[in-house]
């Protein structure tokens, strides 16, 4: 029996071929080139994969928030790869894009909203890298005070991610207004937290 191990390895190979890298982040699984003559049902696939885009964005956000905690350079640089998932993602939604009719205006919100994640992955990638040279290069922390604004804004910068996500997805008029309202909210409170920031620094020298 063992002298017949190698042959039936071999048949089992040819039976069973290795499984495709589906599970790599990086490659599409939603973009069927035989839906492209179906511009509906494309156009359905490229918004499943502009959600997969969001999803890796809400990771590295999310994952930001520990990093700026822990001073972790391990995991911001685990982190700043996903962009990488990120660019690949968008553009391979692009191209398949480029290949379906236009209709409606569905087509131009898959455009917007990916070009817009690409561009929200990017400056998540730069704010690690300066994470990694100005705090956790040099050892800082922030106050007290200090982290509980950097909390707040992150908590409220991802609950708009995910509210944008669902006006994508549902184009709910509510939650698009109620998006609007938030982003308002957040640069205000930006500058109050930033003006706070500066006070402590000044009464610190």
């Amino acid at each position: 029996f063992i002298s017949w191990t190698e042959k039936i390895a071999k048949i089992a190979e040819r039976l069973l071929p290795d499984k495709p890298l589906a599970d790599d982040p990086a490659k599409p699984r939603n973009l069927d080139p035989s839906a492209l003559d179906t511009p509906s049902l494309a156009i359905a696939n490229a918004a499943r994969e502009a959600m997969r885009i969001g999803d890796v964005i809400e990771d590295m956000l999310t994952g930001m928030l520990a990093v700026i905690r822990t001073n972790d350079r391990e995991l911001s640089e685990r982190l700043r790869k996903k962009d990488d998932v990120v660019d690949e993602l968008y553009t391979a939604v692009k191209l398949y894009m480029t290949q379906v009719e236009r209709e409606g205006r569905r087509w131009a919100d898959i455009i917007s909203f990916t070009i817009n994640l690409e561009q929200v992955g990017d400056i998540i990638e730069r704010v690690l890298s300066d994470i990694e040279d100005k705090k956790i290069g040099k050892q800082r922390s922030f106050s007290d005070a200090g982290m509980a604004e950097s909390c707040d804004l992150h908590a409220r910068l991802a609950a708009n991610l995910r509210l944008g996500m669902s006006v994508f997805l549902h184009g709910d008029l509510k939650s698009a207004q109620e998006l609007l309202a938030q982003k308002v909210l957040f640069r205000d409170l930006e500058r109050a937290y930033a003006d706070s920031h500066l006070g402590r620094l000044a009464g610190n020298t």
